[in-house]
């Protein structure tokens, strides 16, 4: 129970997090850019580097675009989850991701839509983007309910998330334990990719993508940023080769 007790803490203190961080990267930047023109996201090739460091960019995909309501029902709610995962992304300003990559770094992101349209949308054709289901998000399932009331959405997340780790609303989906020996799998993944070739630059999701941070930190990995969890932001973490 303790585990269980840490882990919703865990889950409520990420969605608190997020909805404060994005207010950070307003509607106006991520549609203008910043006044100075000033990237929100750089993403360099450490190959060159003297000092022999492996570095991971964890970079979450663009907003996803559907429409917020104030409140939603049960049935709303899960109106909107299954548009979350459907839509194209809102086209974002190009001066706020800036891209010192050699055109021959390969490119990894999520399978799910919103990744490759991100991928594709900050390095354009001229990179080679690799798309694996091991790095798509942790599925969202929202639990049914009476109608007759409505709360905001975070609140219907939130509940759907707890339980979700608790191992009550698991049906038809990947369960938490699955997705969590997945995350394993993808931050081992992309430490053989970093070994390889030293930078790896991975577009996925603001959950899988805290999930990744703390495994790799785990294995002795070292955070220098923690934006993975906004959209177009990323999580970079270096280590010694």
């Amino acid at each position: 129970m303790r585990i269980q007790y840490c882990s919703i803490l865990l889950i409520l203190t990420f969605f608190i997090a997020a909805c404060s961080s994005q207010q950070k990267l307003t509607k106006e930047a991520y549609q203008n850019g910043f006044e100075n023109k000033k990237p929100f996201t750089t993403i360099e090739d450490v190959s060159e580097d003297a000092n022999k460091q492996m570095r991971i960019y964890l970079i979450r995909h663009a907003k996803p675009d559907v429409n917020k309501e104030l409140l939603y029902n049960s049935a709303m709610a899960q109106a909107y989850v299954r548009a979350y995962g459907e839509v194209s992304i809102i086209p974002f300003d190009s001066s706020l991701v800036n891209v010192k990559l050699e055109a021959s770094t390969p490119i990894y992101c999520s399978n799910l839509r919103r990744a490759q349209e991100t991928a594709r949308a900050i390095f354009g054709e001229e990179y080679i983007i690799i798309s694996e289901a091991l790095f798509r998000e942790f599925e969202t399932r929202i639990n049914s309910g009476p109608n007759a009331y409505s709360l905001p959405l975070i609140v219907w997340q939130s509940i759907s998330r707890l339980m979700w780790v608790m191992g009550l609303n698991q049906h038809g989906i990947e369960s938490y334990n699955e997705a969590r020996r997945r995350a394993d799998k993808a931050a081992n993944r992309l430490i053989e990719l970093a070994e390889e070739n030293r930078t790896v630059v991975l577009v996925a999701h603001g959950m899988l993508n805290r999930a990744l941070a703390k495994r790799l930190k785990q294995q002795g990995w070292e955070l220098i940023q923690n934006k993975g969890h906004i959209n177009i932001g990323a999580t970079v973490l270096e280590k010694e080769r």
